[in-house]
């Protein structure tokens, strides 16, 4: 029921309450002489059902319109009552349909959210597994690049070995040289003399 509609049918059936509530009071002022706010209470009473049993109609005219009179009141009254009932347990539901579709809507967004952390959790184990392997490349490689320097430094030593060994062998030739040229003065000085 919308709110326009269940606002016109409300005013509807309190102004048909009113009027039947006057009428009431009339009525029974009329009936049983009592006074008009004493009728107006009396008919509100029997309307709502309450009835403190206070004032009671004496007259059998004022019986039988009681008896007319509370069946027609009270059925409009009860009416009034569900349609308020009816209308506050529409707009309860749509609260409560309107909190289900939400909760349901974030239930959904939760479960998303669940299957990307997942989805992230995953990919952030493969990143380190990956980066694992990249550090055990690394150390290998680093290994290996200590053990090219431990050669590298072999052979630096070596090289510089064999360089003293060139140089202590170049050393040996220029004296060797150096000789051969005294050897060579002397035989050339020896050949002079024979030749002389």
């Amino acid at each position: 029921m919308h709110r326009k509609q269940f606002k016109i049918s409300i005013l509807t059936l309190l102004l048909t309450i009113v009027v039947v509530l006057i009428i009431g009071a009339i009525t029974f002022t009329l009936l049983e002489g009592w006074s008009i706010a004493d009728s107006f209470y009396f008919v509100t009473m029997t309307a709502t059902t309450v009835g403190y049993g206070d004032f009671v109609p004496l007259s059998r005219a004022g019986k039988i319109v009681t008896i007319i009179y509370s069946l027609s009141i009270i059925p409009f009254v009860l009416y009034t009552f569900s349609i308020v009932a009816k209308f506050q347990t529409e707009r309860m539901y749509r609260k409560i349909s309107g909190l289900e579709k939400k909760q349901d809507e974030q239930e959904e967004e939760l479960d998303k959210t669940e299957r990307k952390l997942t989805l992230e959790r995953r990919k952030l184990k493969e990143q380190e597994e990956e980066l694992e392997r990249t550090e055990k490349k690394l150390r290998a490689q680093a290994k290996l690049s200590r053990e090219h320097e431990k050669d590298l430094l072999e052979h630096e030593k070596d090289i510089k070995g064999a360089e003293k060994k060139i140089k202590k062998q170049a050393e040996e030739l220029e004296e060797h040289d150096k000789e051969l040229e005294v050897v060579e003065d002397i035989v050339e000085e020896q050949l002079v003399k024979k030749i002389k």
